[in-house]
């Protein structure tokens, strides 16, 4: 290939790449982390501003803010809870803070890329560092502080009293730019033990009512393995790790399922056994477990190479994830699971119905074309989802397939009563595609692979 065969782009790169110094890499790289900090700092400031611009006026409801102090942890999944916006309320962890109208953090979520549960946890910790933590504010505002530091410090102190929050914003303003997690935990221990040492107390006691178990969908990935989280009392974890081991041993014994697998496998396998306490009794006792109890509902999505057997991938429809056809067959192989097989749902079919209310059927075909709410950046799951009218059933709107889309309450309340409004593409050859307009006249187009801000775009709409 002569000289004149190579791209005007890459003789530019070869060109950069002989003249660039490891030095100066690395003094763009550190101009670009300083520009992105103050951007997000810049964020920060915008948020307490968006807040200040929509105060609650007489007759107006106030916003709620998720991951109020022992209820809800807004890090971890929940069996729903998270799915409820009615189940959020105004906590201890607002006071000190100035309302917000309910409606205002949806608009600056969506402009910020995110869900509105996370546009309103930004406005809430920025509030905190404005109001509540006027020094280390006053550092991250100086560029001394970055703001995902910030956060987390306004973070420790959320529902705290407001002498244990100056406390720590005295104590942790000095080194706010490089404390770490385990530190910040143990300066709010030390303010909440001398200033309010009954409460801490009382608080220890409460602890008993903070255990739960979780299966963290987030762990899940393409071999079907996840991970199930417990806190509890010592006592109870140490009988149920007693009896996985016990049935370790059963399960290792030749001619179980697991006779050759390690010890820690056997024991995850347990944990499975015991979802079914018939079967793990029997197990016990020496016995071989009847029919299964445990049912899992499975739904598989086929495609014309899947009825062929070439399509290698389904999807398990409860987490909303691609699976390969290995794991799915060995659940559908397993012997301690009842298989259930289930009508087929063609999600291409268009299903009418002369009524206001939402047959299942229907509202399975919507849910499973559209696992989740349809909202920007939204991520609840349509299973605990509302099922809309797009054209409200009213003012004509049909309840049919393609007048139909889920919408999380929260979402569905902005759509209803905030001047939210949206419409589908072509519900026949776009399906699942809807332009969104927020009040304030920004355009976001949501699809099955995400969604996009089309504000000012003089076109938004995807062509083939």
């Amino acid at each position: 290939m002569s000289s004149t065969d190579i791209p005007a782009t890459r003789d530019v790169a070869s060109v950069a790449d002989v003249d660039v110094t490891p030095g100066a890499v690395l003094a763009r790289l550190r101009a670009a982390r300083r520009a992105a900090d103050a951007a997000e700092v810049e964020v920060l400031v915008l948020a307490v501003e968006w807040a200040h611009a929509h105060p609650v006026l007489p007759g107006q409801e106030a916003w709620s803010v998720p991951g109020i102090p022992g209820c809800v942890d807004e890090a971890a999944p929940t069996d729903g809870a998270d799915d409820d916006p009615e189940a959020e309320l105004v906590g201890d962890e607002l006071a000190g803070l100035p309302l917000v109208r309910w409606d205002a953090p949806a608009a600056f979520a969506a402009a910020n890329a995110m869900t509105t549960d996370a546009g309103q946890s930004l406005i809430r910790d920025a509030l905190t560092l404005r109001h509540r933590m006027p020094r280390v504010w006053a550092r991250t505002l100086a560029g001394e502080v970055t703001a995902w530091r910030a956060r987390r410090i306004a973070q420790a102190v959320l529902g705290r009293p407001d002498d244990v929050t100056t406390y720590v914003d005295t104590h942790v303003a000095p080194v706010a730019g490089t404390i770490g997690a385990v530190r910040l935990d143990r300066v709010v221990d030390e303010a909440l033990l001398r200033l309010h040492a009954e409460e801490r107390e009382l608080a220890q006691l409460a602890a008993l009512d903070s255990r739960y178990v979780r299966l963290d969908e987030r762990t899940l990935n393409h071999t079907g393995i996840a991970e199930l989280v417990v806190r509890g009392d010592w006592k109870d974890l140490h009988d149920l790790d007693a009896t996985v081991s016990r049935l370790a041993v059963v399960l290792a014994e030749e001619g179980r399922a697991g006779h050759g697998l390690s010890l820690d496998v056997r024991r995850s396998m347990a944990v499975g056994v015991l979802a079914d306490p018939a079967a793990a009794t029997a197990l016990l006792d020496g016995d071989r477990p009847s029919r299964p109890s445990s049912k899992t509902v499975l739904y598989l999505h086929l495609t014309d190479a899947g009825l062929c057997g070439l399509e290698p991938v389904g999807r398990n429809q409860t987490t909303g994830r691609p699976e390969l056809e290995q794991v799915i067959r060995s659940w559908c192989g397993r012997e301690d699971t009842h298989l259930v097989v289930q009508p087929v749902l063609d999600l291409a079919a268009h299903v009418h119905a002369e009524q206001y209310e939402v047959p299942d059927r229907l509202r399975d075909q919507v849910a499973l074309r559209e696992p989740q709410c349809v909202f920007p950046w939204c991520t609840r799951r349509a299973a605990a989802c509302d099922c809309d009218h797009i054209h409200p059933h009213g003012a004509g709107g049909a309840t049919c397939a393609h007048n139909l889309a889920p919408l999380c309450r929260r979402h569905h309340r902005l759509k209803t009563h905030a001047r939210w409004r949206y419409r589908p593409l072509d519900p026949v050859t776009d399906p699942g595609v809807h332009l969104w307009t927020d009040p304030h006249g920004r355009h976001y187009l949501r699809g099955p692979t995400g969604t996009t801000d089309v504000t000012g775009v003089t076109d938004p709409i995807p062509r083939a």
